[in-house]
């Protein structure tokens, strides 16, 4: 979270951390993209002279994450032990490292020789999924370190968290969608709420209208998810086509060794008791759906709607051309663009959604996508 962003919730993990180093040990805080490591350092941990902080930010230059705190380069009789030469020149009883998975070789090694050799204490983040130092893997694997996973904001401190924001009260409806959207993600929280949809009426802040990503979203969407090979980008653009899709018809379009890829990246989600695979954050759908042109995304369409199981298709009770249209407007695709891809008129596809809202008992597209899901 942002520093001009009030902080909310993670009640147990600020003691969590605060007991770690009140005992004389450390703790590695893991948790993805926007969650909230830093930020939740620097809560546990207050500022005073005794805490030394660094970031680490160049993996390839040597000493990188203590350069602001180190004095030039080791002169030649101490560059036999540099780790000694650096830990020499710093003060601190405890050690706040940011992005630890960033940290270079030397900093690493600076960091674990202060812990086992000078009696510092540590408090360090790093991003879920992403390799941990050798140095500070090896404390936390001697007991050292203790590892705390650092997991979404739940709707309560999703409710704190806006009203801290909005300066007052939000509906709970508003709060259940904003959750929901952001599947408890500060960041994405904070960027919603900056998108302008929410409006005060009857001392209420309510969403209005329909999820919209920012730029700025947009952009830390396309950060988290990373770079992708054109195999891995096929998975993500059929799941985010067919969310969610049947496992064994994924594997029918894609390559397996891409699909465990990216599962083991936290990418994608497979629910083991329905065999169904999702992405991992909902709204990772709305960039991976603009990535392909208008003939990969008919193409993608098309195959996803023909893979859909016959367990859907008696279950939902539609015919087969109501199942087509439930889907596509499930995915907020207008009855024009849906007319376009089915080459029938716009008043057919209003008409089939008609008899789809009456058979399945929902109001509007919101509700048949709640339901598809």
């Amino acid at each position: 979270m942002c520093a001009d962003v009030p902080f909310a919730g993670r009640t147990a993990e600020r003691q969590a951390i605060r007991a770690a180093l009140h005992e004389g040990t450390g703790i590695l805080v893991v948790g993805e993209a926007g969650m909230g490591r830093s930020r939740l350092l620097a809560e546990a941990v207050p500022w005073r002279e005794s805490v030394v902080r660094v970031v680490g930010t160049a993996p390839e230059t040597s000493f990188g994450a203590f350069a602001h705190l180190l004095p030039g380069t080791p002169d030649p009789v101490n560059a036999v032990n540099p780790v000694g030469w650096a830990a020499e020149r710093l003060a601190g009883e405890v050690l706040v490292v940011g992005d630890a998975h960033l940290l270079d070789a030397s900093s690493a090694a600076l960091a674990a020789h202060l812990v086992r050799h000078l009696g510092v204490r540590l408090a360090a983040s790093a991003l879920a999924g992403a390799p941990i130092p050798g140095p500070l893997l090896a404390l936390w694997k001697d007991g050292i370190l203790r590892r705390l996973d650092l997991g979404p904001l739940s709707v309560h401190e999703t409710a704190q968290l806006l009203a801290g924001m909005l300066g007052g009260q939000v509906e709970r409806l508003t709060v259940r969608r904003l959750w929901h959207a952001a599947q408890g993600n500060p960041r994405f929280l904070v960027e919603l709420v900056r998108s302008g949809r929410l409006s005060h009426s009857g001392g209420l802040w309510r969403w209005q209208g329909e999820i919209e990503l920012t730029d700025r979203l947009r952009q830390l969407i396309e950060e988290a998810i990373g770079e992708v090979d054109e195999a891995e980008r096929e998975v993500l653009e059929f799941v985010a086509f067919g969310l969610p899709l049947d496992l064994d018809a994924l594997l029918k379009l894609v390559s397996a060794e891409a699909a465990e890829r990216l599962e083991r990246r936290g990418l994608i989600m497979v629910e083991r008791s329905a065999a169904r695979v999702r992405l991992r954050h909902p709204l990772y759908a709305h960039v991976i759906r603009t990535w392909p042109g208008p003939v990969r995304t008919r193409h993608r369409l098309a195959k996803v709607i023909r893979l859909r199981s016959s367990d859907d298709q008696e279950d939902l009770q539609l015919s087969a051309r109501e199942r087509e249209v439930a889907r596509l407007a499930s995915w907020d695709l207008t009855n024009r663009e849906i007319a376009e891809l089915l080459t029938v008129s716009q008043r057919t596809v209003g008409n089939h959604l008609c008899r789809i809202y009456a058979k399945l008992g929902v109001n509007d597209r919101r509700g048949l996508a709640r339901l598809l899901a």
